[in-house]
């Protein structure tokens, strides 16, 4: 079966390599010739670009019936893609979403998510909104407290972009040591300073102000269809590599958490341990969850868990969910960069 992956992030590539040597046709399109998601697929074409919305899919429905393509796990546009599922199936392509538009939309709103979150299946650390310097004054007095610190971040965005731990004075040794993740808490009202006012152009967008937790980050990467996990794996990260963590609490987390959004599809969550009842940073508190594959997921990939396989088996209706391998748990698991040519340059004569 032709299954397409459209233009998406550059680690891609590692699900497109993990299909190769199965039933599925792997395809890819993307908008730069250049891409490793095109580098890593048998059969690939580029996208228009500049379309956006129900253009991107009128043309991309027109681009699979044109080449026999019958399944679509789509990476730009996914959220308006999801209200063009029924269209797409009466051209016998199946497009597949995690979840809802709306859905969608929600999750990526993380003041919207984190509102709404229920707490029972994990807690979330204290946390507010500001959009001015002033509400960010008035945030940042509410939540201070002894010994905590703050972190700042936008209420939409992806990977770390935004993201900084408020210090109360700049910090030279973490500086010297490249840390890139930490400002003073006076460089963060000089830049919010700089905001124009709300309905202008350079204005703030809405940003979360929340407490810091300081214990373990953990990752965690999940594959479900129609709301029932299939598999999920628990990394934890610092020092050198990943760790592939054992964790029934997580794995039952991810079970409720694709229950409650009717998930299909590859996606992850992050959390941060916090104080126990006993002050010690090792309860799991839920940071954002994100209706994609995480950047991180080739480190899962490793853990022996197929994770686009089991995707497409169950959108079809073959995945035998006894036959599933078990996530392989104890491991470190270490990335290693590589090289790929991308053209070949003539000499110079």
């Amino acid at each position: 079966m032709n299954v397409l992956f459209t233009k998406n992030f550059s680690v891609t590539a590692a699900q497109l390599h993990a299909l190769q040597g199965s039933r599925y046709a792997v395809w890819a399109s993307h908008t730069d010739p250049g891409h490793g998601m095109l580098a890593a697929a048998a059969h690939t074409f580029l996208e228009p670009r500049g379309l956006l919305g129900d253009d991107y899919a009128a043309w991309l429905l027109d681009a699979c019936v044109e080449r026999g393509i019958e399944l679509v796990i789509p990476g730009k546009e996914r959220e308006r893609l999801a209200s063009w599922q029924e269209r797409f199936a009466a051209a016998g392509v199946t497009l597949i979403t995690p979840a809802t538009e709306a859905t969608q939309r929600h999750l990526e709103r993380k003041d919207e998510f984190l509102h709404d979150w229920d707490t029972s299946i994990l807690p979330i650390p204290r946390w507010t909104t500001f959009d001015s310097l002033a509400s960010f004054d008035d945030a940042a007095a509410t939540l201070r407290e002894p010994g905590m610190r703050l972190c700042v971040k936008p209420a939409r965005g992806i990977y770390a972009s935004g993201f900084r731990v408020l210090m109360d004075t700049p910090d030279l040794k973490s500086f010297l040591g490249g840390e890139l993740y930490q400002m003073s808490h006076a460089a963060a009202r000089e830049l919010f300073a700089q905001a124009a006012p709300r309905g202008t152009q350079g204005e703030l967008p809405t940003m979360l102000l929340m407490h810091t937790l300081e214990g373990a980050e953990r990752s965690v990467d999940c594959v479900a269809w129609q709301g029932e996990l299939l598999r999920a794996v628990v990394r934890r990260k610092g020092g050198e590599g990943q760790q592939i963590e054992d964790r029934p609490d997580l794995l039952e987390a991810a079970r409720q958490i694709s229950a409650r959004y009717g998930l299909s599809g590859i996606f992850n969550f992050q959390t941060k341990d916090g104080p126990d009842v006993e002050g010690r940073n090792r309860t799991p508190n839920m940071l954002e969850i994100n209706a994609r594959a995480s950047g991180g997921l080739r480190y899962s990939l490793a853990a022996g868990v197929n994770f686009p396989l089991l995707l497409l088996d169950a959108a079809t209706g073959v995945l035998d969910r006894a036959a599933i391998p078990p996530v392989q748990t104890g491991l470190r698991v270490a990335e290693e960069k590589v090289a790929r040519i991308i053209h070949e340059q003539e000499a110079a004569v």
